[in-house]
């Protein structure tokens, strides 16, 4: 179970927070529950995002549980998720999840100008009904990328959302040694002596700074305006199981990307600003509930870095 559990772990959240606890009832039984010190309050109130990644937890255990050899039964109640699992001998043993799950990763910086082709699409959007792809060409994107931009340049103004995110950054390298959750530089595609030099001169107070939001912003349009399309993950409703779902099914689709060698970046600033967020709707004439906005492209290179990750005594309540 504690191997399933950490295959669990690998999945995405925002801030990568890991805003999970699992405990363990009894052999082959494990039960998850929102770990609500490491939710994000201001950009996520209504704990939104904790629900969708708390969802991929469950996917990344389901799948790679599939793997080892056992069925999963998902149970959600109240505040909780029971998985049971089964050994089951009609399942073939495989690595074929457990890999994916370990190459995932958020890729930040511009892709290529390179189409994806239709038969990838077709296999990315025929997982449910719920996912729906705009090409980089379609009026459309256009449409996401304006009022994706309009909204991060909002959110940076909001300085509760900007310590937020701070208090989730690390700003040394010993920082960086030292804890096992949050955004490194890295991550953020910082590398190299632009590292060296974030490392030495940036700190916390410095991200409520202009020099920092007017950097971001100009990060967010190039990012913005390079990739091969996006995807939406959509759902009927804000409820828990909806929330639930809609996080398996983005851990369906990064995993099946990460299979074609595509980039994924979740660009969630327009879906927590309700003005922009409305806009959006509206311009796209979507009548359901878009939970997840993935940007995806191909990059020369697919990134490879060491994976922030807490221990998994830091994940099981006894």
């Amino acid at each position: 179970m504690k191997e399933i559990i950490t295959y669990g772990s690998y999945a995405p959240s925002s801030h990568n927070a890991q805003m999970w606890i699992v405990e363990m009832p009894e052999n082959e039984k494990i039960k998850v529950y929102p770990n609500y010190d490491r939710t994000l309050p201001f950009v996520d109130p209504n704990n939104r995002e904790t629900w969708i990644s708390i969802g991929a937890f469950i996917e990344n255990c389901v799948l790679s549980a599939q793997d080892l050899g056992y069925s999963s039964i998902v149970t959600i109640n109240d505040d909780e998720i029971t998985l049971d699992f089964q050994q089951d001998h009609n399942l073939i043993k495989t690595k074929r999840n457990i890999e994916l799950i370990k190459k995932r990763l958020t890729i930040r910086k511009p892709y290529l100008e390179k189409k994806i082709d239709d038969a990838t699409i077709t296999k990315l959007t025929n997982i449910s009904d719920s996912i729906l792809y705009f090409p980089s060409e379609s009026k459309e994107t256009k449409k996401i990328i304006d009022c994706s931009l309009d909204a991060y340049s909002f959110q940076m103004k909001d300085t509760d959302k900007l310590r937020e995110l701070a208090k989730w950054m690390t700003f040394s390298y010993k920082e960086e040694k030292q804890r096992k959750d949050g955004i490194t530089p890295e991550a953020i595609e910082i590398k190299g002596i632009k590292r060296f030099l974030f490392n030495l001169f940036i700190s916390k107070k410095s991200v409520t700074g202009k020099a920092f939001i007017k950097s971001s912003i100009k990060s967010a349009k190039e990012q913005l305006n390079s990739c091969s399309g996006y995807i939406l993950i959509t759902s009927d409703s804000y409820s828990k199981i909806e929330l639930i779902q809609a996080g398996r099914l983005l851990e369906q689709v990064w995993l099946e990307c990460i299979h074609n060698e595509i980039a994924v970046h979740p660009m969630s600033q327009v879906l927590e600003e309700k003005e922009y967020y409305d806009l959006l709707k509206t311009s796209l004439k979507i009548d359901r509930e878009i939970q997840m906005l993935l940007r995806i492209g191909k990059v020369k290179e697919y990134s490879e870095r060491r994976r922030k990750r807490l221990d998994i005594k830091d994940i099981i309540r006894e």
